[in-house]
């Protein structure tokens, strides 16, 4: 019964350390990846820039998750334009362009799981030379939670690779063109 007992109370103390921990962890996050494109602005922009051209270089689409049904709205590129997701594997969420410019990229706001996890993203373009440098961040706020916290010391892992995966797909999409 001893044994139990301490086997019990040091678990409570670990569980009790760690969630004291989470609170000294960072709140935000950041992602971000970039890609140096052969491409003018204006070649990259209706693939970033128009919402309904994303499952065409994004990795979250309908092959990476089957059951996923998403929606746009129209017109589905400039200021305001949002689409939504839903599924299974994917969960639900929006994406919402609150910033378009053709030369210098989009900035969007990211929800999940009907507004409970928020963020914001852009897809920035900078001149490299004769290409452009496209750049692919998400910043986000972990809250108070610690365990919340936990998570955001992960998302870097979590997206970092799906930006990567994206990126890519982005850029041999514009130079075959």
């Amino acid at each position: 019964m001893k044994i139990l007992k301490w086997a019990l109370l040091t678990i409570l103390a670990v569980v009790g350390l760690l969630l004291v921990a989470g609170l000294f962890l960072p709140r935000t996050y950041h992602v971000e990846r970039s890609i140096v494109i052969n491409a003018k602005p204006a070649e990259i922009y209706p693939s970033i820039g128009t919402l309904t051209e994303w499952p065409k270089w994004t990795v979250w689409n309908e092959t990476k998750y089957p059951d996923m049904k998403q929606e746009w709205s129209t017109p589905a590129s400039g200021v305001g334009a949002w689409s939504k997701w839903e599924g299974k594997k994917s969960g639900d969420g929006t994406t919402k362009i609150t910033r378009a410019d053709p030369e210098k990229g989009i900035a969007f706001d990211l929800a999940f799981n009907q507004g409970g996890y928020l963020s914001t993203g852009e897809l920035r373009m900078e001149p490299a030379g004769a290409a452009t440098k496209v750049t692919w961040t998400n910043d986000g706020n972990m809250g108070a939670n610690p365990i919340g916290r936990y998570f955001g010391l992960m998302m870097d892992k979590f997206m970092g690779p799906d930006f990567e995966t994206g990126l890519a797909n982005l850029k041999a999409k514009t130079e075959a063109h």
